[in-house]
């Protein structure tokens, strides 16, 4: 008998009409994870547009054990989760367990000292995997909880399943996107509780890191601890933000009342959307549409 509750609720779904499962060979399908939400996507390789998004939003879940029993149990009666012909299967995780290592420093036998430094991962129950950022000549050195693994090894045996950090996602994407300049900007994606900050410069990523907040105190003290950091003023730096935030939520009232400009970001530009997607705000989901310029 199972006795695993249902901790989770759909709440967005749209679909393209001229999508069908039978199109999945030429499809990936795309999955980001999370402590408060499990989000799925479908890009059609062939026409490089986005056709399918689906957003679980999941209730009481407090670890990665019981993230990966609602991902087996919204599998039990998710269409996309049950395909097995995918052309790839991309997974991302978001967590505070990675570091970014030099390329030129970097021993794959060592992963788990760098990661050790860095993280308090339990090196018996999270499985230590990395992403090679080959324009950033840097290696994303990560954990992630064996039961997700082994969830998504159960979901899709068969299939070509690659898992990345998040940060490795926002990253590419980040820089895919911007122009180069001689200014030092910072981005922000925001999820429940936890936003992760970028501050790109003229030479590239300058830092990277992952903050829990509780509440909107928290969350803006990190954003200007950061900025005084790295030698940014508020009053004058633009903040692009991404994520689960709205213009009318706490979040967004605290980062005008201490950021001079703030701007929400957009999806990125080279890869086409179903016309479906195009009541969404622009800067939703990007950690999904983030995937798919990974490599």
């Amino acid at each position: 008998m199972n006795t695993i509750n249902t901790h989770y609720r759909l709440s967005h779904r749209i679909q393209d009409e001229a999508f069908s499962l039978e199109q999945a060979g030429q499809c990936n399908l795309y999955i980001a994870l999370s402590q408060k939400a499990i989000r799925l996507a479908v890009a059609n390789t062939e026409r490089n547009k986005f056709v399918v998004l689906e957003d679980y939003e999941l209730i009481t879940v407090f670890s990665p054990m019981q993230v990966a029993e609602q991902l087996r149990l919204i599998a039990q009666e998710n269409e996309l989760l049950q395909q097995q012909n995918w052309n790839m299967v991309r997974v991302s995780v978001s967590n505070q367990h990675f570091t970014l290592v030099p390329e030129t420093l970097y021993e794959p036998t060592h992963q788990q000292d760098y990661l050790r430094l860095h993280s308090d991962f339990n090196p018996i129950q999270d499985e230590v995997l990395c992403y090679r950022h080959n324009g950033l000549e840097a290696i994303n050195i990560f954990a992630i909880d064996g039961n997700l693994v082994k969830a998504l090894q159960d979901l899709f045996p068969k299939q070509s399943l690659q898992v990345v950090h998040l940060t490795s996602s926002l990253i590419r994407s980040i820089l895919h996107q911007i122009p180069r300049t001689n200014l030092r900007s910072m981005y922000a994606f925001v999820e429940r509780n936890y936003v992760t900050l970028l501050v790109i410069g003229p030479g590239g990523l300058e830092f990277c890191n992952i903050f829990h907040y509780v509440s909107p105190e928290d969350f803006i003290y990190y954003i200007i601890f950061i900025m005084q950091e790295q030698k940014m003023n508020p009053e004058q730096e633009t903040l692009t933000v991404w994520g689960d935030i709205t213009h009318d939520s706490s979040l967004f009232n605290i980062l005008q009342k201490y950021i001079r400009q703030i701007r929400l970001g957009k999806k990125p530009s080279d890869v086409e959307y179903s016309y479906k997607f195009h009541d969404m705000f622009e800067h939703r989901y990007f950690e999904l549409y983030s995937l798919h310029l990974c490599e």
